[in-house]
């Protein structure tokens, strides 16, 4: 069975713990967990993020951390309002991220950030010849590109050849007579759609064809969808500033989604 990792907890030197914890109470917003001893240790915490104190003598040596967040702009007025230290004001930044920087009582800094909403990753040219044509894509198609993006640990490839009829709106793209991307919704059609199979060929990828495929979803859902209807998806996290940039948002500011692989009979 392969180990699986839960998040690092990082151990900051502080001269003081009980006063280091009272600041990130105070003016960051975070809960006091625990301390053990003297002064010698202790944690504080803000939903899940843990941050252990560790009481040093001598010479503290900053260290910088990266934190993420749902609203950074929102976080950034809170935090100035309550007195933190900003070294530095949010800036979407050319990785993708929308950041600032915040330093702690004893010279920490972290870098609050989240998926940057401006299209700060250069397109590479478009490539010539290429249509996005309203259909699904055949089994044969779809079959491909699940393979060719990896998909394939977790698609049922029986299962989609019957699902792929079934979609309520389909697109792909076409290039050279090949299918190099896809996109389709399924659902009830009145309350609940459902964003699936989005995926644009490794050999195409960063031309756009990504973007232009959810545009198109997005414009069919303008077109199509009652008011208060559920668009949903399931994706990666290093995938969700990608998402993002579309109205999409992650349990930390809209609804905890849930699913299961295996269904149980709970015992009573």
């Amino acid at each position: 069975m392969p180990v699986k990792f839960s998040r690092p907890i990082p151990q900051l030197p502080v001269a003081n713990v009980a006063e280091t914890q009272r600041y990130y109470r105070d003016v960051l917003g975070f809960t006091i967990d625990w301390t053990w001893g003297e002064n010698d240790y202790g944690a504080v915490s803000r939903d899940e993020a843990v941050i252990f104190l560790s009481a040093t003598t001598g010479p503290l040596a900053p260290a910088c951390h990266i934190l993420h967040v749902g609203d950074v702009d929102a976080l950034h007025a809170t935090w100035t309002q309550s007195g933190a230290q900003i070294d530095a004001p949010p800036e979407d930044k050319p990785w993708g991220l929308r950041e600032f920087t915040v330093r702690d009582n004893n010279g920490h800094s972290f870098r609050i950030s989240q998926p940057s909403r401006a299209n700060t990753i250069p397109d590479r040219p478009p490539l010539p010849g290429v249509r996005l044509v309203p259909r699904p894509p055949t089994i044969a198609e779809h079959r491909a590109l699940v393979e060719a993006v990896g998909w394939t640990d977790f698609t049922n490839l029986e299962a989609a050849a019957d699902s792929l009829g079934q979609s309520l709106f389909a697109i792909v793209v076409e290039h050279e007579s090949a299918c190099i991307g896809m996109a389709r919704v399924i659902g009830d059609g009145r309350q609940f759609f459902y964003v699936m199979d989005v995926a644009v060929h490794p050999d195409h990828q960063g031309r756009g064809i990504g973007t232009a495929l959810m545009n198109e979803l997005v414009a069919w859902f303008q077109r199509t969808a009652p008011p208060k209807a559920l668009i949903a998806l399931f994706t990666s996290a290093n995938r969700d500033g990608f998402y993002a940039r579309f109205g999409f948002r992650g349990p930390d500011t809209g609804l905890y989604g849930m699913c299961a692989k295996e269904l149980r009979i709970a015992a009573s």
